[in-house]
């Protein structure tokens, strides 16, 4: 007898075994929803933490895509409009007698071609045009510097206009958000030589950069008048400071 209890105890083990097993295994059914919840949430915390990092290095970086898309894609002159450099580059028209620069000191291979299908025609506005660094604004005036730096190019109250001769001065935003044909971002990288184009009262005016300077933003004299015609441009310098200002001076054609 002791011999078929002892096999008894044995074989009945593995039953007990086997109940618990069925017991325990059941218990993560009732915690699985709970657990799937879990996962959700670190899922939706993984995927926006890796949106707003994206987010923050696309705010740290959007300053600097127009440096990178000049620097590395070298992008071609925009030009929209058939000028007065257009007809040079062509020798369909000559340099004014009475003009400071030679055609031999104007980049007319910034200006050389306009492309027919998206030629416009001179704009009834008052605008500013930089082939060289795609700058294509409307010049804004107004004693409100902000509302006028935040359309356009500024120019500045009692200083002259291009029909008038003498000293002509604009100024913009060197950065603003705003998209790169409305700032002076750019501004930095012109050389002598090289064109722009004011429309000014359904006229146009064309001048080449002939100096850059950097002053202190006391330096008022800039916008003094001058005897000659003369275009002067200036900006925030360095990129992202006010620290100082950014002078071009340029002469008409």
């Amino acid at each position: 007898m002791a011999g078929k209890r002892r096999t008894t105890e044995k074989t009945t083990q593995p039953t007990h075994s086997r109940r618990g097993a069925k017991a325990s295994h059941g218990l993560p059914n009732l915690a699985r929803p709970h657990v799937r919840q879990q996962a959700v949430r670190r899922r939706i915390v993984t995927y926006v933490s890796i949106a707003l990092m994206a987010l923050g290095l696309g705010i740290m970086a959007y300053p600097f895509i127009p440096m990178f898309r000049y620097e590395v894609f070298k992008p071609a002159p925009e030009l929209l409009y058939q000028t007065r450099f257009t007809a040079l580059a062509a020798g369909d028209e000559p340099i004014a007698p009475d003009s400071e620069v030679t055609a031999g000191e104007i980049n007319l291979d910034q200006v050389a071609q306009v492309d027919p299908a998206t030629v416009k025609p001179a704009p009834s506005s008052n605008r500013f045009v930089i082939p060289k660094i795609g700058v294509d604004v409307e010049i804004v005036e107004g004693k409100d510097q902000e509302a006028a730096l935040n359309r356009g190019i500024w120019h500045i109250p009692q200083t002259s206009t291009p029909d008038q001769g003498g000293n002509f001065v604009l100024s913009g935003h060197r950065f603003r958000f705003l998209s790169g044909n409305r700032t002076l971002y750019l501004l930095d990288r012109l050389e002598k030589g090289d064109p722009i184009i004011v429309f000014w009262k359904g006229k146009e005016y064309d001048y080449v950069v002939r100096s850059e300077k950097i002053v202190k933003p006391t330096a008022v004299e800039i916008l003094n008048n001058t005897e000659k015609p003369q275009l002067t441009i200036f900006t925030c310098s360095p990129l992202f400071s006010t620290k100082e200002r950014l002078v071009l001076i340029a002469k008409p054609v």
